[in-house]
């Protein structure tokens, strides 16, 4: 039987993955160190002390690591699925949900299940569906037959975090794909293309919808503005700040096709925090009413605590740096799946692979709870 040629794309050479291996590991190691001295300064926000899990452990420091390049890595995977495929709109929602269990299982390893449910809120599903019946007598019944809090529990806290992660996500993969069509000299489909962007505002729909109207954590609930700037939401000038981060992320990534880009990287950098700055005060409450303390927004995300409050230079100093970090760390991860992502044969085992975790997850979480676990 003669031997089948491989071609580079198909099978890459070990030189060529060498690269963003090395700057994974460098990453991961600059992060690791970042975080550690981080801990140790003053004033250190609590959410952000109490976070990791083990005391910041290695090994908990190391994996996310992992889930913070993921963000960006994941994000130009998706792009260049969404790129060579010939059905991207019915591929985004699946993508986006593959990313997003990803990242969970990188943060179940990583961050402790408080400081997740402080982003996520309480799982009430199973008590509004049985007591308070929001979908209906029918379901109400069935429900409360089959009692299984626990997976129902199982799906909400799922289903919860994709459409969270969904808005960074599906945001930055809509800007990456114009990237990945041009570099590979691809003819863009006017309808796909259309109709991709149809399915991004579905499922950023779906996801604010989740998020935010159906939010169960007062740390969503109380902090966004209710009437902000122009007479708008602040949720929307939360969002703006991922949309400027993915086109920070894109600019970066673009830089080195041609002096103009290298231009634009550079005044879009100038530009970025103070931008981000402006859309994090306009979106969050400037006077929040809580535990006899008033504080705002900004300072409960970048503050020590609510009672010591810092002056609006340091804030925005703390701020610079979380968005600089953020844009550099999606930069990166970005870089290194554009990389990786040659290897296209082992696409199609990595989405079996993920949903194949998910499916057996969900069948041990059944088992557990009809014998009586928690």
């Amino acid at each position: 039987m003669p031997k089948m040629s491989v071609t580079p794309e198909a099978r890459p050479s070990r030189l060529s993955l060498l690269a963003p291996a090395a700057v994974l590991v460098a990453t991961i190691a600059t992060i690791f160190v970042a975080i550690k001295l981080v801990l140790r300064l003053p004033g250190v926000p609590y959410n952000v002390e109490e976070l990791f899990l083990d005391n910041a452990s290695a090994s908990a420091l190391v994996i996310f690591s992992l889930a913070l390049l993921w963000v960006g890595c994941g994000a130009m995977m998706l792009a260049h699925w969404l790129a060579q495929s010939r059905y991207p709109y019915f591929v985004l929602p699946l993508g986006a949900f593959i990313l997003a269990m990803v990242s969970r299982t990188l943060l179940k390893y990583s961050v402790t299940y408080e400081s997740l449910n402080d982003i996520l809120g309480s799982s009430t599903l199973f008590q509004k569906i049985t007591v308070d019946k929001i979908w209906g007598e029918f379901w109400s019944q069935a429900v409360s037959a089959i009692n299984l809090p626990s997976l129902v529990e199982f799906f909400e806290r799922r289903v919860r975090y994709t459409a969270l992660y969904s808005l960074l996500a599906v945001t930055l993969t809509l800007v990456l794909v114009p990237i990945v069509v041009a570099r590979e000299h691809r003819k863009a489909n006017l309808f796909s293309m259309l109709a991709l962007a149809a399915s991004a505002v579905i499922c950023l729909w779906l996801s604010k919808l989740v998020v935010i109207d159906g939010a169960n954590t007062d740390n969503l609930v109380e902090l966004i503005a209710d009437r902000s700037l122009f007479g708008l939401n602040g949720e929307v000038f939360l969002y703006a700040i991922a949309v400027l981060m993915a086109a920070h992320v894109a600019l970066l990534l673009c830089a080195r096709d041609s002096r103009l880009g290298w231009i634009g990287a550079l005044v879009g950098s100038v530009v970025a925090v103070p931008a981000g700055w402006w859309l994090l005060n306009a979106g969050l409450e400037q006077q929040v009413h809580k535990y006899g303390q008033v504080f705002s927004g900004a300072q409960f995300l970048l503050g020590p605590d609510r009672r010591h409050a810092l002056s609006e230079h340091v804030l925005l100093l703390r701020w610079a740096a979380v968005q600089t970090g953020s844009v550099g760390v999606m930069f990166i991860g970005a870089w290194i799946g554009n990389r990786f992502v040659v290897v296209k044969r082992h696409r199609s085992i990595f989405v079996i692979a993920v949903i194949g975790a998910i499916l057996a997850e969900a069948v041990w979480r059944t088992i557990w709870d009809v014998r009586g676990g928690f």
